[in-house]
């Protein structure tokens, strides 16, 4: 398969630090929402989700703090893999 007209951009995890370890094993994961593994589906979902919330529902993160969502936002697939985390 030719990369022509196409832009890769490339993830990194520091799997020394145990939450990035456990995106990264997440993320790994086959499931309805990764058809099989595919690791770049997986995250244009999670980026398309993101766009529909719109730009001005700007989430801040604590990793003190579980992070709360609108449940009626997200399609099943998202919510199915948001549960996994939880």
């Amino acid at each position: 398969m030719s990369n022509e007209g196409r832009k890769n951009k490339p993830v990194s995890f520091n799997i020394t630090e145990q939450h990035e370890l456990a995106l990264l094993k997440h993320a790994e994961k086959i499931t309805p929402l990764t058809e099989k593994g595919n690791f770049s589906k997986f995250v244009k979902r999670l980026i398309e989700e993101d766009m529909k919330r719109g730009s001005g529902n700007e989430i801040r993160i604590d990793r003190n703090e579980p992070i709360m969502h609108e449940e009626e936002s997200y399609s099943i697939e998202t919510k199915e893999a948001m549960n996994s985390f939880i």
